[in-house]
């Protein structure tokens, strides 16, 4: 309570100092308001018919959003808080307890999710998934708070993000999710870049830091990174430039396991640290002539094996996997491509392919400005993979489809 105390003085203090006359404090204040709905469907073709007979197999959510980020900035001093605002209704709460639990989780050192109120038809939570005190010079910088840690270079799967991974799927977090890390930057030239990260955890072997150093050399812009990731010692690396006229992006990391492991074999239920892994992504992509946007990705996530229908839970809403395992299935194909139809309509098309179990995954989307601030996205998701009940035959396990409509300020 007192933290929360503490953030809303800051912000009253930030607007006096900014009416202030002269006052060198500067803020900035922006944010969101979104309406999102949701319409899932599962296949019962999937399940046998005396347990789906007592399955939700069709689900309705609905979720009112607003988001504030403030910034304050004096000199080379800043500070940021980012929260994000949701009423829920809908499907999702009949599970009870385990959605709150879920949607109350705050992954960081400091706990600032707070579940404000609920009953059987709305949920209100708020988390603060920003807070950082930044220093800035000209060769140094030191970020200290909550804060987005980018290391990625691809745009779907980033195994040199140790610290903050994401899911693609969660389109409707653009902001993605934070880390309660504390950052390093020393740049000894305009092309080149040393970065330590440290975030902290209750347990030290569950803490993460990194060692980042990056440069750019024959047009190419390399980096290569050392960390010790919640009981694992990583080493990997990236680069990005082009072929010809295509661009060219790859990452790749290394984990060693320190904890005790049966077997190189992942089983349902091993620990994060009990294993070894190599994981590596690599990426093509083209712009044409009228805009048109294509990209070619892959993913090897060498120690992972498709367990079943189950594993498609990890592209549910919110839930992020780690960077040791940022995909359920060991290769994946992934084509991509956006194309703005007019200045006011965009759509995209995203199709995944991984040859276990012949898994599909379209996801198609369409996004329209109704006018100065206000759009309206469209979006589907739609999964197919073989069904063992049915002699292996392809056919689709859920449908899900979205609409969202989000004016921002």
């Amino acid at each position: 309570m007192r933290l929360r105390r503490l953030i809303v003085l800051l912000i009253f203090a930030a607007l006096r100092l900014q009416g202030q006359e002269g006052s060198e404090w500067d803020y900035e204040l922006q944010g969101y308001l979104k309406y999102f709905g949701a319409y899932g469907k599962v296949n019962d073709a999937f399940f046998d018919p005396n347990i789906s007979a007592n399955l939700e197999l069709q689900s309705f959510d609905q979720q009112l959003h607003n988001r504030f980020d403030f910034k304050l900035y004096h000199g080379a001093w800043s500070m940021g808080i980012g929260m994000r605002n949701r009423l829920f209704n809908g499907s999702q709460l009949k599970s009870g307890d385990l959605f709150l639990d879920i949607l109350d989780a705050d992954p960081g050192l400091v706990d600032l999710s707070m579940l404000y109120w609920r009953n059987d038809e709305v949920v209100l939570h708020t988390i603060i998934d920003r807070l950082w005190f930044q220093y800035q010079g000209e060769k140094f910088g030191l970020r200290l708070g909550r804060q987005r840690i980018n290391w990625g270079i691809n745009t779907i799967w980033n195994p040199n993000d140790i610290l903050n991974q994401y899911n693609f799927f969660d389109f409707d977090y653009e902001e993605r999710p934070g880390s309660d890390a504390l950052r390093l930057q020393y740049f000894p030239s305009f092309t080149s870049t040393w970065e330590l990260a440290i975030a902290p955890a209750e347990q030290i072997k569950e803490s993460t830091a990194a060692l980042l150093y990056k440069n750019t050399q024959f047009s190419y812009d390399f980096q290569i990174i050392g960390a010790f990731y919640r009981n694992n010692i990583s080493l990997g690396g990236g680069w990005a430039g082009n072929i010809w006229q295509l661009g060219f992006k790859g990452e790749a990391n290394y984990y060693w396991g320190l904890g005790q492991a049966q077997s190189s074999i992942i089983a349902t239920g091993k620990a994060i640290d009990e294993y070894n892994n190599f994981v590596f992504s690599t990426a093509l992509d083209y712009v044409f002539s009228n805009g048109l946007y294509i990209s070619a990705s892959y993913l090897l996530n060498a120690e992972q094996a498709f367990t079943g229908i189950g594993e498609f839970n990890s592209f549910n809403q919110g839930v992020v996997l780690s960077p040791k395992n940022p995909f359920p299935f060991a290769h994946t194909i992934a084509l991509n491509s956006n194309f703005a139809f007019s200045p006011i309509f965009n759509g995209s098309l995203t199709f995944m392919y991984a040859p276990e179990n012949q898994n599909l995954i379209l996801f198609p989307s369409l996004s329209y400005s109704l006018g100065t601030n206000l759009d309206l996205l469209l979006a589907a998701q739609v999964f197919l993979t073989e069904n063992a009940r049915e002699n292996q035959e392809l056919q689709w396990l859920s449908n899900n489809f979205f609409v969202r409509l989000k004016w921002s300020f």
